[in-house]
């Protein structure tokens, strides 16, 4: 366990010493704000309470732009420690590769946590400016599981990343392999739960789809089938690339 948090604060001190990050934060920060600010227009204009609790964690800002947020991230977790040499001394050393890997993880977890806290504030600055007659907006179950589902897409998102970092050396290369993967099944998901003809397509494309995933979280819907599913899928990309890690030490 030592090792493990030792671990977890030098990712933690290299993510929020990295100039790439706080150019990555002020991108995400920027959509947040412009999708809070559209959200008060669509309240503006007569949009129902409901809806502007599910824009909060869904809008498609925020959607669209994670699968291109969380490759920046994770690209340099194994690929910048590849390129200057130090993943192999640091296997020669007694830390165990699932501490390393799970440490690269969280590090990479906790920053993603931090992008996503502007929300809050705007979610209790929507609260101070209802007006007095409308009781429990933003509705707390909602964003409870909004928040909730932020942090397992965020997860399996991660975990996707963490595994094309491990393959490369080349920081570029695992960035767009990340890219590739979130952006084109994140589309071709929803493309199939919208608009495909064929109903059991549609349900499959449904049933897989972060980006429907979202809405029904952020509607304060928690299916414990899509839970586990994110969770399991995490874990497996995450003991992935455990083991490609582990064949570098060979």
């Amino acid at each position: 366990m030592n090792v493990f948090l030792c671990l977890l604060k030098k990712e933690l001190r290299t993510c929020f010493y990295s100039p790439i990050a706080y150019v990555v934060m002020f991108f995400f920060w920027a959509l947040t704000g412009g999708n809070f600010i559209w959200l008060l227009s669509q309240l503006a204009h007569g949009e129902s309470l409901t809806m502007a609790t599910q824009l909060m964690f869904s809008g498609p800002l925020l959607t669209f732009a994670l699968p291109v947020v969380v490759p920046l991230i994770t690209m340099r977790l194994f690929a910048e420690e590849k390129k200057l040499g130090t993943l192999e001394a640091l296997l020669t050393t007694s830390v165990r590769v699932p501490e390393l890997v799970l440490a690269k993880f969280f590090g990479a977890l906790v920053f993603y946590i931090v992008l996503w806290l502007p929300a809050i504030i705007y979610g209790y600055t929507q609260s101070y400016l209802c007006p007095s007659d409308v009781l429990g907006f933003p509705d707390g179950g909602a964003f409870r599981s909004g928040a909730l589902g932020v942090i397992l897409v965020g997860s399996l998102y991660i975990a996707v990343g963490l595994f094309m970092s491990s393959l490369t050396s080349n920081q570029i290369v695992a960035a767009i392999g990340g890219f590739a993967i979130l952006f084109g099944s994140f589309l071709g998901m929803m493309y199939m739960a919208y608009t495909a003809q064929n109903p059991s397509v549609r349900i499959v494309g449904q049933y897989f789809s972060s980006f429907v995933h979202m809405m029904d979280f952020s509607r304060g819907i928690v299916d414990s089938r899509i839970v586990i599913m994110y969770l399991s899928h995490a874990a497996w990309f995450l003991f992935a690339t455990v083991k490609i890690v582990e064949s570098k030490r060979v």
